[in-house]
């Protein structure tokens, strides 16, 4: 399918963060942000393992390489140059829905307010593409702080399903949540600057 250009909208960006796309000569950074199964899985979904690896990290950078671009990654560098997160956007577009996935902040980073931001900046660059309907998510349902920051940007439950995925011990339930191109063209997201 042609994908078109992107379309300019009213929505403004943050100042304090800016979206660069992610290369090979962040692998080490972000592999270096995760300690264990259960923050790998958090991050990445069960189908990759900890430790976290260059195989595993290329294959999702391979992704963006396609034509139209399947997928788009990014870090998040804040105003000083410091990785300060990660994010991802998976392209549907015969369906026209974009799915926000494998966002991260780096440790040393966390609670300082960068994860609104950068999700706003990434469902901005996915509705501007005219074909986008739908933008999509999957969080896990423990996981408040995420679940928080999603529908402070705009995004709505839609359900969880039960018991999805095994860490360990533990069996985890995975929330759904999403958002359509009318609410967010309706909404009035205030990104922080």
């Amino acid at each position: 399918m042609k994908m078109s250009a992107p379309l300019l909208n009213s929505h403004s960006s943050s100042n304090k963060l800016h979206l660069i796309p992610f290369t090979e000569q962040h692998f080490s950074i972000l592999i270096g942000w995760f300690f264990s199964e259960k923050d790998i899985v958090q991050w990445g979904g069960p189908d990759l393992s900890y430790p976290l690896n260059e195989e595993h990290v290329n294959s999702m950078l391979s992704k963006t390489k396609t034509i139209p671009s399947d997928s788009f990654c990014w870090m998040a560098e804040d105003d000083a140059g410091e990785l300060c997160g990660h994010c991802q956007l998976v392209f549907d577009w015969r369906n026209g829905i974009a799915k926000i996935c494998r966002v991260v902040i780096s440790p040393q980073h966390r609670g300082r307010g960068f994860s609104l931001p950068m999700v706003s900046m990434v469902l901005e660059k996915a509705f501007s593409y005219a074909e986008i309907e739908r933008v999509e998510l999957n969080v896990y349902a423990w996981n408040e702080i995420a679940i928080k920051t999603y529908s402070r940007v705009g995004f709505i439950g839609e359900g969880v399903r039960r018991s999805s995925v095994k860490v360990g011990d533990e069996r985890w339930d995975t929330a759904i949540m999403s958002m359509l191109r009318d609410e967010w063209v309706a909404s009035s997201v205030s990104v922080i600057k």
